[in-house]
């Protein structure tokens, strides 16, 4: 028995003396050998870092008014080790969420430790969930972009994505600028996995971006897409396009695609909804183009008095058996009656005076073919071809607008260069980036340049002039201030079919108003539609280019011809050099307190101005 001790002794002493030393090793890799990498990994079961999202810039018009702003909004997260019953929890959660229960289902049955189950509720959802009083669920607060003029300027503006990234539109474009610098900030975890409280420093503060103005006025805005959707329902279009913009210094006042979509709820439109038709989608321009044919006609020396024959309405042209029409029976026409009076066979004639090259160089010259570099995503240059690569018809074709596609934005900005005496300004949007209401930031613009010359820009506004009083565009006629423009009209390509279609087209018009002082350039576009009256660019377009024409001028404050001014002194009107009011009759005295009496019953009548707003 005490030799059995003995050895038992012996045999404990062993194992004891080879513990010792291995216990010694192992206390070496993990204190010293393992000693960094086992802290780092004890520091990433304790704490986590989450990114914290910066509050995004918001977008104003240019008078400091928003048209999209961010709002703090609850996304809802869950630790499914800690739902009591994912079955239960899904049935109640996808009623509130409108979700279907198999994702909510797999999310809160799967082994992680955090999941997101919706992003950027309304209160009025976050209420409903804190109701059902589910284990395992939280908030935390993010950002929600919110657009509060819905449709307005919405294929300008653009949209943003669940992650507050920019996806379409300035949104896009202003993305460096508007969405901040994200911060950090760690939270301490216990063993399993939950968030025991934040610590009380940030890693990495956010920064708020920066506000974006446009050179976009909200009113002008509103006037141009109120009177392009009431014509669209009017005609039966497909698609209307309508952009404004300031000759002296080439800021878009307004840029509309109608019908336009709500950003608040973007998905729930088709992709085709979301473009910006008038920078990223082109046309034919038809008859608006022959102000370019025009320009060159007169930058080679050419007389507007010299004097075509039209053919009385058709002239074959012996190739490929094509056939130009003009809309009436013309004899013979000065050059400028025919820019006036739209004949194709005319511009032709014209144009086979001053040749291909002449005509290809002066487009490119008024920017066709090429980008504008307006600061917006996705800006189609257009198709302008080479002469070399002409075919046998094109200088029967490109001088009256078709074989060649614009943006509606070149083509506005063709009307802004005749409107400034032949510069042309560059075209932008963006006004400044501001921080706290302080201007911190310019965009950097190109240089004006010259298109033509003062002489030719100044023929080609009184040939613009005369189209409306003595043309085709006689509606677009804006009274008391004198519109110059020019109409289009232009069949519309058959979709996989070689030809123009006969009763399909696009008609537009593009001037500018006043005809002297010019304050704004407009074009309208309408894609299809008809009317009584015949599809024309004079018949569709015109008509709504005179109505937005004449609500800016009154917006703007632009006093008509032969309106006297008068200076404020002190806020009073002085009385000297004004007309004496005239004697008032008995029936208008009558009448006076006849109203007097229904506004005291039914109160004040609202102006038709007060009755837009309230709609």
């Amino acid at each position: 028995m005490h030799k059995g001790f003995f050895g038992r002794l012996i045999v404990c002493g062993l194992f004891v003396g080879l513990g010792f030393p291995a216990l010694v090793a192992k206390l070496f890799i993990v204190q010293v050998r393992d000693r960094e990498r086992l802290v780092a990994y004890a520091e990433k079961q304790l704490h986590r870092t989450l990114l914290v999202r910066a509050k995004r810039g918001e977008i104003l018009d240019v008078r400091g008014r928003p048209l999209a702003v961010s709002m703090n909004a609850p996304s809802l997260y869950a630790n499914p080790r800690e739902v009591g019953s994912p079955a239960a929890a899904t049935r109640a959660l996808s009623k509130v969420l409108g979700v279907p229960r198999n994702d909510v289902y797999k999310k809160l049955s799967g082994g992680k430790s955090y999941v997101w189950l919706s992003r950027k509720l309304t209160p009025a959802m976050k209420s409903k969930i804190l109701d059902l009083n589910l284990p395992g669920l939280g908030f935390v607060t993010e950002s929600r972009r919110f657009y509060p003029k819905r449709e307005l300027a919405s294929s300008l503006l653009g949209f943003v994505g669940v992650d507050d990234n920019g996806l379409a539109g300035m949104e896009l474009a202003s993305e460096s600028d508007i969405k901040g610098r994200p911060g950090r900030m760690r939270i301490e975890r216990d063993a399993r996995g939950r968030s025991v409280h934040p610590e009380s420093n940030v890693v990495v503060p956010t920064r708020s971006g920066a506000d974006v103005r446009l050179t976009v006025d909200e009113v002008l805005q509103y006037i141009v897409e109120k009177e392009l959707r009431i014509q669209l329902k009017r005609v039966g279009a497909r698609r209307a396009v309508g952009v404004m913009v300031e000759p002296a210094t080439g800021r878009i006042l307004a840029m509309a695609t109608v019908p336009g979509f709500n950003p608040n709820t973007y998905g729930s439109y088709r992709p085709e909804q979301w473009k910006q038709a008038a920078i990223q989608d082109v046309y034919e321009p038809g008859s608006t183009f022959k102000i370019i044919t025009a320009a060159a006609y007169l930058e080679s020396g050419k007389s507007l008095k010299k004097r075509y024959f039209a053919e009385q309405g058709r002239y074959p042209i012996g190739v490929g058996g094509l056939v130009l029409r003009d809309h009436k029976k013309y004899g013979w026409l000065t050059a400028e009656g025919v820019i006036v009076n739209s004949s194709n066979i005319g511009v032709y004639k014209m144009a086979k005076e001053i040749g291909p090259g002449r005509l290809y160089r002066m487009a490119r010259r008024f920017g066709f073919g090429s980008r504008s570099g307006v600061d917006f995503p996705g800006e189609a240059k257009g198709i302008l071809r080479r002469p070399k690569r002409w075919s046998r018809t094109s200088l029967a074709a490109v001088p009256i607008g078709q074989e060649i596609a614009v943006t509606p934005l070149q083509m506005v900005m063709a009307a802004v260069a005749v409107a400034n005496d032949g510069v042309m300004p560059p075209a932008h949007i963006v006004e400044g980036i501001e921080r706290n209401g302080s201007l911190t930031r310019r965009p950097e613009k190109a240089a004006p340049r010259r298109v033509v010359s003062r002489r030719v820009a100044r023929a080609l506004g009184r040939v613009m002039r005369k189209v409306v009083t003595e043309g085709t565009a006689a509606a677009a006629e804006v009274p008391g201030y004198g519109a110059a423009g020019k109409t289009g009209t232009a069949q519309k390509v058959e979709p996989g079919a070689r030809r123009y279609s006969k009763d399909k087209f696009v008609t537009s018009f593009v001037g500018f108003v006043p005809y002297k002082n010019p304050r704004i350039a407009l074009l309208v576009v309408f894609d299809e539609g008809k009317t009584k009256g015949g599809t024309w660019g004079s018949t569709i377009a015109a008509p709504v280019w005179r109505r937005i024409a004449w609500q800016s001028m009154r917006y703007l404050r632009v006093p008509p011809k032969g309106a006297r001014v008068v200076a404020l002194k002190d806020g009073v009107v002085p009385s000297a050099g004004l007309p004496q009011a005239e004697k008032v009759s008995f029936g208008e005295k009558v009448f006076e307190w006849v109203e007097g009496v229904r506004e005291a019953i039914h109160g004040k009548r609202l102006s038709f101005r007060e009755m837009e707003l309230a709609r």
